[in-house]
């Protein structure tokens, strides 16, 4: 079953998920090999904004450290997510950047 952890921390967290302590015991392995390192594996993260939930995610992601200590400090909540969670997580579209805009001038600039 997956799970779902929403960010209360008040800052953006990023987790390197190990190999040794991720993958070998999700269901499938989050690294990725990159072109030159035939044989070389780079871990894999999981970023969480202030206030965002993850998608749901294998629970094999509560083995790795740095997310025991977090949720044991308070800055992450677990809940088991539920099927309809997951597809309606699947359905939302994606998050398009606004194209043209400006941001307001700056002083001095």
């Amino acid at each position: 079953m997956k799970i779902l952890l929403t960010n209360q921390s008040g800052r953006c967290l990023v987790f390197v998920l190990p190999h040794e302590s991720y993958c070998a015991k999700a269901a499938r392995c989050g690294c990725q090999v990159e072109a030159g390192r035939e044989g070389r594996r780079t871990a894999g993260s999981l970023t969480l904004a202030v206030g965002l939930t993850s998608p749901g995610v294998d629970r094999a992601v509560l083995l790795v450290p740095q997310v025991d200590r977090a949720i044991r400090r308070g800055e992450l909540q677990v809940s088991l997510a539920s099927p309809r969670d997951a597809a309606a997580h699947a359905a939302a579209p994606a998050e398009t950047p606004l194209v043209g805009s400006r941001s307001p001038k700056k002083r001095g600039s």
